[in-house]
């Protein structure tokens, strides 16, 4: 398994990358937190197609039972929790430690998307073989 390296290697590494050179170490951390804001606009993306979906189906979906409207509810509120991590754990910007937490944050953020949609991907699921035809 790969470790990751800690806060006082990955400066040192920086450093001596940069030759001491503050405006480019602090230029290659802001790209990579530009990259992380990036991506945390994606997954708010993901969760506000999810509700809007849900806006337009959700009782459709619902309505082909218990299942199905549980899997709804527990996919959206994982979904819209992935989008509270994203929104309150990643948007806001500084450096090397904030960038190691916000990566941490947008992980979980990835990870509760993926069981949100899962979640809500079989709703829809339950939705469409409830209305096969008999």
């Amino acid at each position: 398994m790969i470790r990751s390296a800690t806060p006082d290697e990955e400066t040192r590494h920086l450093i001596a990358l940069y030759g001491g050179d503050a405006a480019k170490i602090m230029g290659a951390i802001e790209s990579q937190l530009t990259i992380l804001a990036a991506r945390a606009q994606t997954l708010l993306s993901l969760a506000g197609i999810t509700v809007t979906v849900t806006g337009f189906s959700g009782a459709n979906i619902a309505r082909t039972g218990r299942l199905a409207a549980g899997l709804l509810v527990s996919g959206l509120g994982v979904v819209l929790l992935s989008a509270a991590v994203a929104m309150v754990g990643i948007l806001h910007v500084n450096a090397l430690q904030v960038r190691d937490a916000k990566t941490r944050r947008f992980s979980v953020a990835l990870r509760l998307l993926v069981v949100g949609l899962v979640l809500y991907g079989a709703s829809v699921a339950l939705l469409l073989l409830g209305n096969l035809p008999r």
